[in-house]
């Protein structure tokens, strides 16, 4: 190992989503939470940066790991998409190098015990949504994804566990008392409308990469459409004050999850490490203090990450009460 590299020096941080806002707008609340955690976190100043775009595609994910690994990466932040996280993660294994995922969700990813997640994972929002569900009577479900490793896996989640709790997976959605459509955003959107279209006003749930003001706006009479995902915290804390000051409107779905990994990503920084495994015991054990709440990973997932329930209405996402 060269002078450059050897320990202790500054943490070396890769970085690796999609960034461009014109393919996803989740690129940009992810880049405005970079921007809070700059501004805000004195300790991130002392970090190297390199930056990855992963095209959120399972082959460029592998080929962006191979580059970080290469770089030196002792820590990578990102991979929001699981598809691109599934492949990038055992290749950051067999270096010892941390994945902070703010936004990945498939369960299988933290299998990988180098992987700590920063959101709810498949299974638990699938827990989440059939909860509320079973609350309001309906037994009988369609559940439909887009292609995506993300739309698959959740899909096959929230299937799993209603079987297993006596609910009734139905193979028309015309036999079923709600809809449900796991996917990203744009396939969410473009499902919703198309479902309106052919004239169902059957209760339709979409998920998590669909709770963002790009979802749209409801027509007056589709009052039963809902999306469950990411609970964005309280409308008064330091992260939400910081992002109004700096941009001039409130953040989006993945901020919160970003800035709080962020922190994490600070608190590693302000301290010398002997090398790479030492890092990722830490992150397995301790706990961090941060602004938006204490952070503690047990076997890679976060328990302190809630989901919630919105409906989309006239002004478009409506904050559904008591979830």
């Amino acid at each position: 190992m060269n002078s450059d590299n050897a320990w202790p020096r500054p943490l070396q941080v890769g970085v690796s989503a999609v960034f461009d806002p014109a393919v996803t707008p989740h690129a940009r609340t992810f880049l405005r939470a970079m921007a809070v955690a700059r501004n805000e976190l004195p300790a991130l100043h002392r970090v190297r940066w390199h930056w990855l775009d992963d095209g959120a595609d399972p082959q460029r994910g592998a080929e962006v790991a191979r580059q970080m690994i290469a770089w030196g990466a002792d820590v990578v932040l990102g991979h929001f998409s699981s598809d691109a996280a599934l492949a990038a993660a055992p290749l950051y294994r067999q270096a010892d190098i941390a994945l902070l995922t703010p936004a990945a969700t498939v369960d299988a990813l933290t299998q990988h015990d180098n992987v700590m997640r920063g959101c709810a994972c498949d299974r638990q929002l699938a827990a989440d949504l059939l909860a509320w569900l079973q609350g309001r009577h309906w037994q009988r479900l369609h559940i439909d994804a887009d292609d995506s490793a993300h739309g698959q896996a959740l899909a096959a989640a929230i299937a799993r566990q209603a079987s297993e709790q006596g609910l009734k997976q139905v193979e028309m959605p015309e036999q079923a008392e709600v809809e449900i459509y796991a996917g990203r955003l744009k396939p969410s959107r473009e499902h919703w409308q198309a479902r309106r279209r052919a004239g169902s006003r059957r209760p339709l749930v979409l998920t998590d990469d669909a709770a963002s003001p790009h979802l749209g706006y409801a027509a007056a009479h589709d009052r039963d459409t809902y999306v469950i995902g990411f609970d964005d915290g309280p409308g008064d804390c330091p992260g939400t004050r910081q992002h109004q000051a700096l941009f001039g409107a409130p953040p989006q779905t993945y901020y919160r999850e970003s800035l709080r990994l962020l922190h994490v990503l600070a608190a590693l920084a302000g301290r010398a490490w002997p090398d790479r495994a030492a890092l990722l015991q830490a992150l397995r054990h301790e706990r961090f203090s941060t602004p938006l709440g204490p952070i503690t990973f047990d076997q890679g997932e976060c328990h302190s990450v809630r989901n919630r329930l919105w409906r989309v209405g006239p002004q478009g996402l409506e904050r559904w009460p008591d979830t």
